[in-house]
């Protein structure tokens, strides 16, 4: 429950800027690779007709660009990231944006590992991927390995398929700390907005974003600008009230968004206006 903690001992957070990439235009999409501590990242330029592909370790924050043969690379898209693996798909239908084809790189080294261009990804479950004939969505599924793209089973009912992946998905992403959306209105956005106005002599409106870690908290909010327009901040404090981050994200918006930021291995991501991606480690020591 937003804002209601007891404060038992006194925290100190160490919030240690990592790293900023920016890539020139929006980034598109990005998934986490919990098994491998990774991140793949979708960017898009629409006035170039491109898109590009990076892989980040997120240890060592080192980003690797995905070197592509297409030269239309505008029609590929990220699908999921899984064991050291990016897994992209194409268009079958381009009008529509109807996904086909499978295709598969290393995060490590951007080599393709394999490629099924008939059928479509469907989602991942623990034991391989999920995916269905490009020409025959409603026919069963079948189960193929990661790493080989090999058939592991077939006849695999869309009821069954869609139990596995979000049975999965909770397991994979349990270590990711995503923030919970309150739009006003709600109970919980006015504490968080109450919160947010004693603290930082702010008027937050339409909704938050909220969540917590061990020993802290992070909000995304949105206050009105001069021109009538909002502008998204991102605040981290710790659990004695202390701000130790106030940092716009977008300005000049015409409505909220969500999953403005995530938490991974103790590290706070977000994009800030669109095209950067930005990194603060999150660690807090007991002083008393």
């Amino acid at each position: 429950m937003p804002i209601e903690y007891k404060i038992l001992k006194i925290f100190q957070l160490i919030l240690s800027f990592l790293f900023k990439y920016d890539f020139g235009a929006p980034v598109w999409r990005i998934r986490i690779d919990t098994s491998a501590g990774r991140l793949a990242l979708e960017v898009r330029d629409s006035d170039l007709l491109l898109a590009y592909f990076y892989t980040l370790d997120c240890q060592s924050h080192t980003l690797l660009k995905l070197e592509l043969a297409e030269k239309h690379t505008w029609w590929l898209g990220l699908e999921d990231a899984r064991q050291g693996m990016v897994y992209l798909h194409g268009y079958g239908d381009r009008k529509l944006g109807q996904h086909k084809g499978i295709r598969t790189l290393s995060a490590n080294t951007g080599e393709e590992q394999w490629h099924r261009p008939g059928l479509t990804f469907y989602g991942i479950e623990d034991t391989g991927l999920l995916a269905h004939d490009a020409a025959l969505p409603e026919e069963p599924l079948q189960l193929l390995d990661l790493r080989t793209g090999e058939v592991l089973q077939k006849g695999i009912s869309q009821k069954m398929a869609a139990d596995r992946v979000e049975a999965y998905s909770r397991e994979r992403y349990s270590q990711v700390g995503y923030p919970i959306l309150y739009r006003e209105g709600e109970e919980y956005f006015e504490q968080v907005r109450d919160f947010l106005a004693q603290q930082l002599d702010c008027e937050p409106i339409k909704a938050v974003e909220y969540a917590e870690t061990d020993n802290g908290l992070v909000i995304s909010y949105y206050v009105a600008n001069e021109k009538n327009k909002l502008d998204n901040f991102l605040a981290v404090f710790d659990l004695n009230g202390f701000l130790h981050l106030n940092e716009l994200l977008a300005g000049g918006l015409n409505g909220v968004g969500s999953d403005t930021f995530f938490i991974f291995m103790r590290s706070l991501y977000f994009v800030q206006n669109q095209i950067s991606l930005k990194a603060y480690s999150l660690n807090f020591i007991v002083t008393t």
